[in-house]
């Protein structure tokens, strides 16, 4: 995202008039109410598209990630036909960080670790949730307060 006023215009300039189905819609530049209160949960079952996003809000410091680590599981893949009803599916690409990093088999490792109980999921206590909350408000939660 551009970080000044011409920026702004010079990115909406460049991609206004190639496709109509594209725009930039921006909250302005500056400190906004969102700012450093963004919490992404992840867990083992996060993967692809999902990843790269919480990898990307990690790796600049952009959301706090609360969960278990990622899958490791973004590269993208094309299907080719083979004959006689066969296809082949053979990965393409793979995502990498800005820093370089490839995410795949790695996964994004969360800022704070929360297993899943499934036993107090079932009771409707979602302990990833509750500690989403307690980092937004800055405070401990009453909930792990009594534990």
């Amino acid at each position: 995202m551009p970080s000044s006023r011409i920026g702004i215009l010079w990115t909406l300039a460049r991609f206004a008039f190639r496709d109509k189905s594209l725009f930039l819609l921006t909250q302005g530049l500056g400190p906004q109410p969102f700012h450093y209160k963004i919490v992404l949960l992840v867990n083992e079952w996060t993967n692809s598209a999902a990843e790269m996003v919480a990898s990307f809000a990690a790796e600049n410091r952009l959301a706090t990630i609360v969960g278990t680590k990622t899958a490791g599981n973004v590269l993208g893949a094309m299907n080719f036909k083979v004959g006689s009803g066969y296809w082949l599916r053979l990965p393409i690409f793979g995502w990498y960080t800005w820093q370089g990093n490839c995410l795949e088999g790695k996964g994004v490792s969360p800022d704070f670790v929360m297993e899943i109980d499934p036993s107090m999921l079932n009771a409707g206590i979602d302990q990833q949730l509750d500690k989403a909350i307690e980092i937004l408000n800055g405070t401990p939660s009453a909930r792990s307060m009594q534990e």
